[in-house]
């Protein structure tokens, strides 16, 4: 069969020369002629280092992705002109789903000077029995299941899997079909049991998969019941029982396409219910509020905007190992301004509203930088409720070889937060040298740096190897009234491991992290295990 494989590739090539690139091709008013897809399975064969028994185990058993469900997201047919932009977002779109690794589209051309679009996509491993731990701020979470994100090669998930953590246990059941039948349509659903509730939801829609998309929809529904915790000082201080129902229904439309930006102006209907149990009181520090537990109804309808502008950049290495990373270097952003009213069935009338917006910068070919902005808040009968602002940098720099520097700065506020928003700081937060839910507050910062060095060492193509070498800091004002705390620091150091089959190029860390300020009481230091961090 593989014989096979490589004669059809040899004969095609011989018909196709290599082409000018997209852009010049736009440029002449060249249309397209053919359409070809390739689908190249999870491990390739060519190269040495993956043509072991175990790549070849794998490709056996691997079920590739039907030709179909890529033909699909292909918006583009022969007849029509070249469009590069359009040509290298569908190139991206086909990157963002989990079951491929890699894609790319190249121009060709036939002997008789037509183009030829080839679709290049090469699987990722998608079936997993899968046994997970990891270990942040000294607790422990494990977890063992059974997926499949490509299921018999239709691009459906379908997810079983057990959890336990310092929280709570769970076993969780998920579908997801991003072609709903052969749609553009989307459906994602699940179920949760947990050890002190249980949680369902459902989502259908059609998104604006493609810049041009000229209409969007989405329907939400979800319900859970389980125990609200509330953590200080590494204890419990709060919990009580929590019941979440939440709906809403949205339409957008495209109204401005302009060169590689698009404006969206939608509507949206929404209601949530939050009730709580009997408050359990712990021991919290002398001065913390008792946080507001009186049930919460919301319902009203919302004006939505959304501006994207198409300036993407690929690069490598940056999060993950040996896979290609979209990053969009112009301004996007989106925003609701709503009202929630008691005619609706709401516990209060005012205004309520959310707010994003991100850009990304390249000042040289070997560094970038990412930020981005969020708001929500509420304002009912003359009260701010849930007011929430968080801003992110992360930045890159790549200007020695196999070796990236990366830092990530994140500042939250909160003002009047619901239970479930209030902010603490610790491991599991970013500062990797110190215990979970150190402090509770209502503004905290959080910087890291970190020194990520790649090896070349690759075992049998799947996993590669590497180092790193980081410092965190961070501080909090705490809610009993004293202030801020003194500023929290470490160091850490150790291994990295990039899974080189999946579509994320997922890394996984192996480091212990010291305090530089440390607490009566705490441990001398921290041994991380697991993916842990966010930049």
């Amino acid at each position: 069969m593989r014989r096979l494989w490589a004669l059809a590739a040899v004969l095609v090539a011989s018909r196709l020369t290599a082409a000018p690139s997209w852009e010049a091709l736009e440029a002449r008013g060249a249309r397209l002629g053919a359409v070809q897809i390739r689908i190249q399975n999870v491990f390739n064969l060519a190269d040495p280092v993956q043509d072991t028994w175990v790549g070849r185990l794998a490709n056996a058993l691997h079920i590739r992705t039907r030709e179909g469900v890529i033909r699909r997201m292909i918006p583009f047919k022969p007849g029509d002109r070249v469009d590069a932009r359009r040509i290298h977002e569908v190139e991206r779109e086909l990157r963002s789903y989990r079951f491929i690794k890699d894609a790319h589209i190249d121009p060709m051309l036939r002997p008789d000077g037509t183009v030829v679009a080839v679709v290049e996509v090469r699987d990722a491993w998608t079936l997993k029995a899968s046994v997970g731990y990891s270990r942040v701020g000294g607790q422990d979470s494990w977890g063992f299941g059974l997926q499949d994100r490509n299921l018999l090669g239709s691009g459906k998930f379908l997810s079983l899997h057990h959890d336990r953590n310092p929280l709570q246990q769970s076993t969780t059941f998920r579908y997801e079909d991003p072609q709903l039948l052969g749609s553009h349509w989307t459906l994602a659903a699940g179920y949760r049991s947990l050890s002190d509730g249980k949680a369902r939801s459902l989502d259908i829609g059609r998104p604006f998969y493609l810049l041009d998309t000229p209409w969007s929809v989405s329907l939400s529904a979800a319900d859970s019941q389980s125990t609200l915790r509330i953590y200080d000082r590494q204890g419990l201080v709060f919990s009580a029982p929590s019941r979440t129902a939440q709906g809403s229904l949205g339409m957008a439309w495209l109204v401005r396409l302009r060169e590689a930006s698009a404006l969206r102006l939608g509507f949206q209907v929404e209601a949530s219910d939050q009730r709580y149990g009997a408050l359990l009181v712990g021991s919290p520090a002398p001065g913390t509020r008792v946080p507001d537990l009186s049930p919460r109804r919301l319902r009203g309808p919302s004006l939505t905007v959304s501006w994207i502008q198409d300036h993407f950049r690929t690069f490598r290495d940056l999060q993950g190992m040996d896979t290609p990373e979209d990053y969009d270097l112009g301004w996007s952003g989106s925003g609701a301004l709503g009202l929630y009213s008691r005619a609706w069935g709401s516990t209060g009338t005012g205004p309520f509203g959310r707010v994003f917006l991100a850009k990304g910068w390249a000042f040289s070919p070997k560094t970038l930088l990412l930020s981005q902005a969020s708001a929500s808040g509420r304002y009912l009968d003359g009260r701010l409720a849930n007011a929430l602002g968080n801003l992110t940098v992360s930045g890159y720099a790549w200007n020695w070889p196999r070796q990236v520097l990366a830092g990530n700065l994140m500042v939250d506020v909160a003002a009047r937060a619901d239970p479930e928003n209030l902010l603490n700081l610790g491991g599991q937060e970013g500062l990797r040298g110190y215990p979970n839910y150190m402090d509770l507050g209502d503004r905290r910062w959080i910087a890291s740096l970190e020194d990520r060095i790649l090896t070349e060492w690759r075992w049998l193509g799947m996993l590669r190897a590497g180092f790193v070498v980081y410092a965190d800091a961070g501080a909090i004002r705490r809610l009993d009234g004293t202030g801020w705390t003194r500023t929290r620091s470490d160091v850490g150091a150790g291994l990295r491991f990039g899974d080189l089959k999946s579509s994320l190029g997922r890394v996984v860390l192996l480091t212990v992290a010291v305090p530089l300020a440390r607490k009566p009481g705490q441990d001398r230091y921290q041994v991380l295990v697991g993916n842990v961090v966010r930049f």
